[in-house]
């Protein structure tokens, strides 16, 4: 039987032809599937060239001269914004108790430390606390004992940024004087007195404003852009000029 249909598939052309659409149809079909298995097992690489991409591009809107993960031995700061960004992966993220913490799957070995500041595309996330050699600790921004320097976009307005301990999606603005201008839909953004974070990094907008101590000053309620329930890849960021600031800011206590 199989040699009759060897002999008729080779002696007849309709039958020559359409055996060999359908083995190529198969074929492809099996190709694809392949393809489709490799692709997947691959993510993983791509979302960390995407990630190093983001942070390429994030640096190069800074106006930063940099590379990325300590692929050089020195580091190499523009003159006029002395940040440093390292693309990490969220592998912890908490979000429902009072002081939540994020860990990260980068380290020391990649010149992480204490202090820098951790954003997403969408705003900041927090505040590195402490590394090991290949992860690090991140204060959320949902974080009772964070305060942060917040500005009103637009303005000079500065206030504290504070997480009440209650909806992940809300922060409030804090020490707001009461002749500064506020509108509700107002953005908030990092102020220029921040040594952790880059000045007009987006933070929320204003939900809600009131006065508070017998109206001398406002509570802003800040609807945040970065969803905190769902964090995958963040940056890190490194201020090459932090400790000179920090030395700046102490002379006053010291005198």
């Amino acid at each position: 039987m199989v040699v009759a249909l060897s002999f008729t598939i080779q002696t007849h052309d309709y039958h020559r032809n359409t055996t060999i659409h359908s083995t190529g149809y198969v074929t492809g079909n099996l190709l694809n599937t392949r393809n489709g298995i490799f692709d997947y097992f691959d993510l993983k690489n791509q979302n960390n060239k995407l990630s190093e991409e983001n942070a390429l591009l994030r640096m190069q809107l800074l106006d930063i001269a940099d590379t990325l993960l300590g692929k050089e031995s020195t580091f190499v700061f523009s003159d006029s914004i002395p940040y440093r960004i390292f693309p990490a992966r969220v592998i912890k993220n908490d979000f429902y108790k009072s002081d939540n913490y994020i860990t990260i799957d980068i380290g020391t070995d990649q010149g992480i430390s204490s202090d820098m500041g951790v954003i997403s595309p969408n705003g900041i996330v927090g505040v590195i606390d402490k590394s090991s050699t290949h992860f690090s600790r991140v204060i959320s921004i949902l974080n009772s004992q964070v305060s942060l320097n917040a500005q009103i976009k637009g303005t000079s307005t500065i206030g504290s940024l504070k997480w009440s301990g209650n909806d992940p999606y809300m922060m409030s603005l804090e020490d707001v004087p009461r002749l500064a201008k506020v509108s509700k839909g107002d953005t908030i953004i990092t102020g220029k007195q921040s040594t952790v974070f880059p000045a007009h990094i987006l933070i929320g907008s204003i939900k809600d404003a009131r006065l508070i101590e017998n109206g001398s000053r406002y509570k802003i309620d800040v609807e945040l852009f970065n969803d905190m329930t769902d964090l995958d890849y963040v940056n890190v960021i490194k201020n090459r000029d932090r400790a000179a600031l920090q030395v700046i800011d102490t002379l006053g206590n010291n005198e």
